[in-house]
């Protein structure tokens, strides 16, 4: 390819174009993962509801249809402004690049970050509900386990809306001031994800500790195995989160691939834990009680189904009696 074909910018401008050009891609696979398993989670809610479970599945249906519509106008948005910066006002002065840093507060871009501020208060806000749902039944009361997350969770609204403020209008107060409210925003999110996911891990590991000694290691693998911990926790989107907020303080042009795709992947992380929940697999108020009083009961196996020609039945052997 003949290097007259480049752009007249620097290769530190030509990395942060491709980087958020290739976040738009990413977002888009993203997206596409959010579609499936909305359709999923719908589909398990809406035939297992009836008139007697309709007040736990119905907050549930409206919860992620509200959200899959603010992860859809995201998109479009994101989108949009990708094809005005890049093929609509390709000939700005500065480039995409410069147009993203200068028209951040033109419409489309003001409706993408607000769907995805909401977006985010509804999945920390999920990760909050989940982390009371699996510390119930604590000997420690439970304001004193969730006051911290709790205020760590309104601080991040309250910086998420002063965020949203400073990327939507031109006040003297915003213009006069070297706050990026970015980083703040951000940070509380994760820090409240890494928090609660370390938290969630920590409790199931306990429950997991007594299953196994009061049952034996096979029993309740469904809630307590690594997998379960993972989705249980949202540790998709801190994992995400860390590595964007390590490139954006390192003043990385990476770091705009992970912002354009950490609203769709904090949505991937919230459907996940929704699809448990429906499958019947996520961690409930009654669960440590039932997997504990939960025994092995033995099947009787006929002696002709396995060609032995004594007695009719056996159940003493641990190699033909089958555990339910």
């Amino acid at each position: 390819m003949s290097s007259s074909w480049t752009p007249d910018e620097s290769a530190e401008v030509l990395l942060a174009e491709k980087g958020w050009l290739q976040g738009t891609v990413v977002s888009a696979v993203a997206y596409g993962i959010d579609v499936a398993l909305y359709f999923m989670c719908f589909y398990l809610l809406l035939r297992q509801m009836n008139h007697t479970n309709y007040k736990k599945h119905l907050p549930l249906l409206i919860y992620i249809s509200t959200t899959f519509i603010l992860s859809t106008l995201f998109m479009a948005a994101l989108a949009n402004f990708t094809q005005l910066a890049f093929i609509q006002y390709r000939n700005y002065p500065g480039g995409p690049n410069a147009f993203e840093n200068n028209m951040f507060g033109i419409p489309v871009d003001n409706l993408g970050n607000v769907c995805g501020f909401l977006t985010m208060i509804l999945s920390d806000g999920l990760v909050v509900w989940r982390c009371m749902v699996i510390y119930k039944g604590c000997t420690v009361p439970m304001w004193i386990i969730m006051l911290f997350p709790c205020l760590m969770f309104a601080a991040s609204i309250a910086m998420g809306i002063m965020f949203l403020l400073q990327v939507t209008i031109s006040s003297p107060y915003f213009s006069s001031t070297n706050i990026n409210y970015t980083v703040p925003y951000l940070s509380l999110s994760l820090a409240l994800n890494i928090i609660i996911t370390i938290a969630i891990v920590l409790r199931l590991l306990t429950y997991r500790y007594h299953i196994s000694r009061a049952l034996g290691p096979s029993y309740g693998t469904q809630y307590t195995s690594i997998a379960a911990m993972i989705i249980e926790s949202a540790a998709l989107y801190s994992a995400f989160s860390v590595a964007f907020l390590t490139l954006f303080n390192l003043h990385n042009p990476i770091s705009a691939t992970f912002i354009e795709a950490l609203t769709q992947v904090q949505i991937i992380a919230m459907l996940l834990i929704v699809f448990r929940v429906a499958q019947g697999k996520g961690w409930s108020q009654d669960t440590m009680s039932r997997v504990m009083t939960s025994r092995p009961s033995v099947q009787v196996i006929p002696m002709r189904d396995i060609g032995y020609g004594g007695s009719k039945t056996f159940t003493g052997s641990n190699n033909f009696a089958h555990e339910t």
